[in-house]
C-alpha cells in the first residue's frame, strides 16, 4: 500500500473542491468552515478525527436525513426484486434467516434509510446521466412492479435511449460538444480536469441540463403563484417555501438561463485542488492538472498529495504521514465484529462459492465493456453495427455448444427462473465451456419483444451489504449500501428453430 505500482484502490475519483454558492467560495475552506459552524468539531478533533473522517460524517448524516438514497434499495424495496429474492432466499445456501428479514432489520436498526419510508411509494422519478431501465438488473421485474408506481417519469435525455422509450416526458438535452461543461471526476492514470466546450449550436429545441434546471424552476414558482400556492410539504415532512426557486438555484440571481460557462468558469476558478490559471489560459489549453484531492468526497478517500507529471499514489497519508484509516480501529481493518457478519461468518475474509443466482442451471453469465460503444452512446449506429454482427450476441463455448445442437449464428434463448431472453450465439474456442459472454450495453430495444439480457440477472441480496453503525460501515456516497449483482448468474440455453 502507498508505493507505485503497489496498490488496491477500486475506483479512485478527483473533482473539482469547488463550494460554488456558499459564504466561502473555495473548496479548501470547507472544513474551516464547519470548524466555525458545528459544535461537535473540536470534540471530533480531540477524537482524533481526521478531515477525511468528518467528511464521511456530514456525508452519513445526509443519508439519515433521506437526502441520498441508494436506488438499489428503491428497486429492492418497490421495484420487486426483495419479493423476488425472498421467493428463492436469494438462492444463497449460507443465509441464515428469510432475506427480507435482513432488509427489514436494517430499517428498523437505522443501518440503512430510505426517506419516504418504505410504505410510501414513489410517485415521481427524472431520469438523468443513466438509462436504468437497460443498466438496471432484472429489467423485466422492474417493468412489472416499479414503473406502474409512477404517476410520471421524465427523462433528460440526448437520445432515444431504452428509459426516453418507456418515459411520459423526455426532455432533449443537447450533445457534449454543444455546451460548456467541465468534466471533473479524474483516474489516477489521467489526474486532469477536461474542459468541454461548445464546438457549436444546440440543434433543434435541445438544451444544456442547466438550461433547463432554471427554465423549470422558474415555471413552477410561476404555475404556483397562478394557483396561490406559496408553500409544500415534501416527502420528509417539512415545509417548504416555493418563492424564490429560481434564485436559489442560480445562486442568487448569479448564473442564468444562458450563463453555463459562467458556472463552468466559476467552479474551476474556486477550486483548490488544481493548478492555477485564468480562464481563457484554460480554454486554451482545454486541461488543467489537479494539484491534490482537495476535500471532495469522491476524492479525498484518496488519501495522499499530488505531484502533477507524477503517478497519482493513493494512501500515502496513512503509509508515510501515518494519519489513522478512517476506520473502527484506526488501521487497516479486516476483523468485523458487526453482528451480521459475525451472523454470516464474514467476520475476517472467508472464500464463499457464488449463490446460484437465477437457478441451478448449468451455463454461468459473465461479460466485459463493449468494443464499438461508450456505455450505450453508439451502440446501435448503423455505421459502428456493421464492423460487428450488428445485434446483440453471446459467445458460447465449442463444448456447451455441441451439446445443445448450436451452431454458430444460432439463435438461442437464455432461461432460468426469473426470465427469458432470445439472442444471436458466437460459438468460440476462447470460451471456457459453463460460461456464455455477453458484452454491455445493448439496448432493450435491440431484443426480440424487448427482452433484455438482464432480465435474467437476479441481483441476489448479500445482507452484509446492508450493515450499518460500526464506524467505517454506514452508508456514504458510493458506499456501504446494497448493490447490483450480475456475475454468478446461471442460465441454460436452447436452440430455437428456424
Amino acid at each position: 500500500m502507498g508505493r507505485k505500482g503497489g496498490n488496491y484502490n477500486a475506483e479512485s475519483m478527483l473533482g473539482l473542491d469547488t463550494s460554488l454558492g456558499g459564504l466561502e467560495k473555495r473548496g479548501d475552506q470547507i472544513i474551516l468552515s464547519a470548524a466555525g459552524a458545528d459544535p461537535r468539531f473540536a470534540q471530533w478533533r480531540e477524537d482524533g478525527f481526521t478531515d477525511e473522517m468528518i467528511l464521511y460524517e456530514y456525508m452519513h448524516e445526509a443519508f439519515a436525513r433521506g437526502d441520498i438514497m441508494p436506488t438499489s434499495l428503491m428497486y429492492y424495496i418497490h421495484g420487486g426484486l426483495l419479493e423476488q429474492s425472498e421467493k428463492y432466499n436469494s438462492w444463497d445456501p449460507y443465509l441464515k434467516r428469510p432475506v427480507g428479514e435482513y432488509v427489514r432489520e436494517a430499517f428498523a436498526r437505522g443501518w440503512q434509510f430510505m426517506v419516504p419510508g418504505p410504505d410510501k411509494e414513489p410517485r415521481v422519478l427524472f431520469a438523468m446521466g443513466g438509462n436504468f431501465l437497460k443498466r438496471a438488473r432484472s429489467t423485466n421485474t422492474l417493468l412489472q412492479h416499479f414503473l406502474p408506481k409512477l404517476r410520471l417519469m421524465v427523462t433528460i435525455d440526448w437520445r432515444w435511449s431504452s428509459t426516453a422509450l418507456y418515459s411520459d416526458i423526455v426532455l432533449p438535452a443537447c450533445s457534449w460538444y454543444e455546451r460548456h461543461s467541465l468534466f471533473v471526476m479524474g483516474m489516477p492514470a489521467a489526474p486532469f480536469v477536461h474542459l468541454i466546450d461548445r464546438a457549436s449550436q444546440p440543434l433543434y429545441g435541445s438544451k444544456s441540463e442547466w438550461e433547463m434546471f432554471v427554465l423549470l424552476a422558474r415555471k413552477m414558482e410561476e404555475r404556483a403563484g397562478e394557483r396561490g400556492m406559496i408553500s409544500y410539504v415534501d416527502g420528509k415532512g417539512v415545509e417548504r417555501r416555493i418563492g424564490g426557486l429560481e434564485e436559489k438555484i442560480t445562486f442568487g440571481g448569479l448564473y442564468a438561463e444562458d450563463d453555463e460557462e459562467g458556472l463552468a468558469r466559476d467552479a474551476f476558478l474556486n477550486a483548490s485542488n488544481v493548478e492555477p490559471m485564468d480562464w481563457e489560459e484554460f480554454k486554451e489549453r482545454g486541461i488543467a492538472h489537479f494539484t491534490g484531492v482537495g476535500t471532495g468526497m469522491r476524492s479525498i478517500g484518496a488519501a495522499c498529495d499530488i505531484e502533477p507529471g507524477q503517478p497519482v499514489i493513493p494512501l500515502t497519508w496513512h503509509t508515510e504521514k501515518k494519519q489513522p484509516y478512517p476506520t473502527l480501529t484506526r488501521r487497516i481493518q479486516f476483523y468485523l465484529d458487526q453482528e451480521l457478519f459475525m451472523e454470516l461468518g464474514e467476520h475476517l475474509p472467508v472464500h464463499k462459492d457464488p449463490p446460484r443466482a437465477g437457478g441451478d442451471y448449468p451455463l454461468q453469465i459473465s461479460g466485459g465493456h463493449a468494443r464499438w460503444s461508450i456505455h450505450t452512446a453508439w451502440i446501435d449506429d448503423s455505421l459502428l453495427m456493421q464492423l460487428q454482427r450488428g445485434e446483440p450476441v453471446a459467445f458460447m463455448s465449442l463444448e456447451d455448444a455441441r451439446a445443445r445442437e448450436v451452431q454458430d449464428g444460432d439463435t438461442v434463448e437464455l432461461f432460468n427462473d426469473v426470465g427469458s431472453f432470445r439472442i444471436q450465439a458466437i460459438v468460440s474456442p476462447a470460451v471456457r465451456p459453463g460460461q456464455v459472454i455477453i458484452y454491455h450495453a445493448w439496448e432493450n430495444y435491440q431484443f426480440e419483444e424487448w427482452q433484455h439480457f438482464k432480465s435474467v440477472m437476479a441481483s441476489p441480496l448479500n445482507p452484509v451489504e446492508l450493515a450499518g453503525d460500526y464506524f467505517h460501515i454506514r452508508p456514504i456516497t458510493m458506499s456501504n449500501y446494497p448493490g447490483f449483482s450480475d456475475r454468478g448468474t446461471r442460465v441454460e440455453a436452447r436452440r430455437v428453430a428456424g
